[in-house]
């Protein structure tokens, strides 16, 4: 086969194959913005409550306490705020963020508690909330220790008043571990309450601590 002739052949037999080019760079699309807010729903009157937004999209921020108050304090370029109320009720906070041409905005309510009303009766369901309140215990071991003590009022082999209390007593032990020392002032006063009932008479029977204990739950979780 002629020289020509192979090359006119091989231009027919072999795919052409383009010259390659580089890949359109694909837009690059800006994040949109976004509040991340880090605070509580719930605080006593005089606590110091903390916001924080810092980890949200943003380039920057504007707060908005409703109602308004001096007690609120925004620092960090936006980023944080600190707020104490000095009276009891709903505050709404919005705050709202922008990056590039997005926006978002968020409400957030805190609810702020005083310290509850003298009881005039001797239900512990009433009484726990005033000593939770001089005491303040966190949250979480306040539900841990009131499903304790529900727990326990759901028992039927405890018939004897110190098998209440001691199986009570292992209990508390086991929940709250290296927090039980700042337990015990609360769980004084309830012991106390308890042992004025046995003396009175009218915690003898299972029946009647049953209802007792379940007196504490309600109390503790109404905290």
């Amino acid at each position: 086969m002629k020289a020509a002739s192979l090359a006119i052949f091989l231009c027919l037999t072999t795919p052409f194959l383009a010259p390659a080019q580089d890949p359109m760079p694909s837009p690059q699309v800006e994040e949109e913005a976004k509040i991340v807010l880090d605070a509580p729903s719930k605080a006593r009157v005089g606590e110091l409550v903390r916001f924080d937004v810092s980890e949200s999209v943003a380039d920057s921020f504007e707060w908005l306490l409703v109602p308004q108050t001096q007690d609120f304090e925004v620092y960090d370029s936006g980023r944080k705020a600190v707020f104490s109320a000095r009276t009891k009720g709903e505050y709404q906070f919005i705050v709202a963020c922008a990056k590039g041409g997005t926006v978002d905005v968020i409400t957030h309510k805190v609810v702020i508690i005083g310290p509850p009303a003298t009881p005039t009766t001797n239900s512990l369901t009433e009484w726990i909330p005033v000593w939770m309140w001089e005491q303040q215990l966190p949250q979480d071991e306040v539900l841990l220790v009131a499903d304790n003590f529900e727990k326990i009022s759901n028992r039927n082999d405890l018939n004897k008043p110190e098998d209440w209390i001691k199986a009570t007593s292992e209990l508390n032990q086991e929940t709250l571990g290296d927090s039980l020392d700042a337990w015990k002032p609360m769980l004084n006063k309830i012991g106390k309450a308890l042992h004025k009932r046995a003396e009175e008479g009218s915690l003898t029977t299972p029946e009647e601590h049953r209802a007792a204990w379940m007196e504490v739950a309600e109390g503790l979780r109404r905290s």
